[in-house]
């Protein structure tokens, strides 16, 4: 196997990254990539195969990771799960979006990696080569490490990460409900978590739902006045929110750091922002996490690269800015890399047909709010 030179930048390039500004380095400083590989078929994924059906990369060998030849939005997970969507139409067809895009799919799954070789290993034991390799794969919870900090959390608790797995099992929750009352607790912070509480409220307005939050406002990815406004919505909708660490689940029982417990028929882990126990072996530079469950996240630059191997991009749930960066490293034009910048608003789901959004200071609920982030694609 040959290995090709490695995608450095040059020294323009990396002046441009120590100092937060856009790269600047020549065009001729760097080799043309020619292999691209996708991991994964996260969203970030996805909006760059939408962008190769109106621009191609015709140089390119573009090859698409992943077992399922469909994939569940996860924008859509909380309408899905309050029965506003049905199963078939949260789906994406990969067989017909990788056609139009001129990208061949694999079929199979990722088992590791050797950042230095530029290799990694499927579970058929075929070994794929790149020059530029992108990671999109979404949360994938450690089972193990949250077991060790959360006992119980195998044999009681319902993973919503990774949707494959929760999508099936929710309709099952849903006719256990219809016999009785149950009591439900959604385990997990961020938007995701409050999704995930009020969908719940929502097909089961006779469970007792409790949304189990932390860390703490300080540690929040969006707004405080936005955090308010969601508890007000919590609050009309009578789900409960606890801010206490969970300490270990039982059969009947959450059981919270501080001793208390909490009777629970079905606890839902949404503890979203796990990494794959394969990337600490990876040869990527890596940064701690003090998450629950969590293994050590990738350590990346501005442009969401590696900070130790700059041909691989590695983004753990969604990013606006993948598609165009990966259009510029393709085409060999450094230049045009765009660094990650902090959301300027935030939307999530807020009952049927609405939705509730934070832009620039100042929030807004209803039906038309869900108009425009359906129309913005939000």
């Amino acid at each position: 196997m040959t290995v090709e030179p490695e995608l450095q930048p040059s020294p323009q390039t990396q002046a441009a990254d120590s100092s937060r500004a856009h790269a600047s380095a020549e065009p001729h400083s760097y080799r043309r990539p020619v292999r691209l590989l996708l991991w994964g078929a996260g969203s970030a994924h996805l909006r760059f195969l939408k962008s190769l059906q109106k621009k191609k990369l015709p140089h390119a060998h573009i090859t698409l990771l992943t077992q399922h030849a469909q994939v569940f939005q996860t924008r859509k997970l909380a309408p899905f799960v309050a029965n506003g969507l049905a199963f078939e139409d949260c789906l994406t067809d990969l067989e017909v979006l990788l056609q139009t895009a001129d990208v061949h799919w694999t079929g199979r799954q990722g088992r590791a990696m050797d950042a230095d070789s530029r290799t990694v290993l499927l579970d058929d034991g075929t070994v794929l080569d790149y020059d530029v390799l992108s990671v999109n794969i979404g949360p994938q919870p450690r089972r193990e490490a949250i077991e060790e900090a959360m006992p119980g959390a195998r044999a009681h608790g319902l993973f919503v990460p990774p949707l494959e797995g929760f999508v099936g099992l929710w309709p099952k929750v849903c006719e256990l409900g219809r016999q009785r009352a149950l009591r439900i607790a959604v385990i997990g912070d961020g938007l995701e978590g409050f999704e995930l509480a009020l969908a719940v409220r929502q097909r089961m307005p006779t469970a007792a739902v409790t949304w189990i939050a932390w860390p703490h406002a300080n540690q929040r990815a969006y707004p405080e006045a936005m955090h308010q406004h969601m508890l007000a919505i919590l609050r009309t909708q009578r789900v409960t929110v606890l801010y206490e660490p969970v300490a270990s689940l039982t059969r009947d029982d959450v059981v919270l750091a501080n001793g208390a417990r909490l009777a629970c028929d079905v606890p839902l882990l949404r503890l979203s922002h796990a990494t794959s126990a394969w990337v600490q072996n990876s040869g990527l530079d890596m940064q701690p996490s003090h998450e629950i469950g969590n293994a050590p996240g990738v350590l990346t630059d501005l442009y969401e690269r590696s900070t130790s191997h700059p041909e691989v991009f590695f983004v753990q749930q969604d990013s606006r800015t993948l598609a165009r960066n990966l259009h510029a490293v393709m085409q060999a034009e450094p230049q045009r890399l765009r660094p990650k910048t902090p959301p300027t608003s935030h939307w999530v789901y807020a009952g049927p047909g609405q939705a509730l959004a934070h832009w620039h200071g100042y929030c807004a609920q209803g039906r038309w709010v869900g108009s425009l982030q359906r129309f913005f694609g939000a």
